[in-house]
């Protein structure tokens, strides 16, 4: 279903790296997508209407992720696709907090050979569920970050925020070591602003 040709409600959750919107469509479906970014790939429905209250006890989960709390979403259901992208979505979900996969990687754990690496990065260019289907969990084959949103620059706002959940998580660690934080992944989301202006 094409949430952009249906009616939906949608919830605005303001995080360290910037607006990120829990969306529900008439018949239920949910998407989520950064309104912040400024991607066409993530805009609102047309038509959307604002529902502060929409879904609380997921929105709560959320707010609790992006203050850095290890959250389960594993209730939420895997997103409708192709065969294909719906074996990706499901087995980037396996991948586990602090940790990373490669897109071959991914796409062998999805039941693929590794040469279908690149139809991995397009199943998660199209997650539609961003964050509770961790597409940011996957990184190019050498650990490089690129593909967020199928954006490559390294000083993009994409990449800023994958670089800044991947903080939040412990997959990165902030520039001293420490244990990474909400403000470790504040500071790598303002680093990468920065350099981006």
């Amino acid at each position: 279903m094409n949430m952009h040709q249906t009616r939906t409600r949608h919830r605005i959750i303001e995080t360290f790296a910037g607006a990120f919107a829990l969306i529900e469509s008439a018949s239920g479906e949910l998407a989520t997508i950064w309104t912040s970014i400024g991607d066409a790939a993530w805009v609102l429905p047309r038509g959307s209407r604002h529902h502060p209250s929409l879904m609380p006890a997921l929105a709560g989960r959320l707010q609790r992720y992006f203050a850095g709390e290890a959250v389960d979403f594993d209730d939420v259901p895997t997103p409708q696709g192709s065969p294909f992208f719906e074996r990706c979505w499901q087995a980037c979900r396996l991948i586990p907090r602090g940790e990373t996969r490669s897109y071959a990687q991914l796409a062998a754990l999805a039941g693929s050979g590794l040469k279908a690496a690149r139809a991995a990065g397009q199943a998660m260019r199209r997650n539609p569920l961003a964050v509770i289907v961790p597409c940011h969990r996957v990184v190019g084959a050498a650990g490089q970050l690129h593909g967020y949103s199928g954006n490559r620059g390294p000083a993009s706002p994409q990449i800023a925020v994958k670089r800044a959940l991947l903080c939040l998580e412990g997959a990165l660690g902030p520039e001293n070591g420490q244990r990474a934080t909400s403000r470790a992944a504040r500071r790598a989301v303002g680093a990468s602003s920065h350099a981006a202006g």
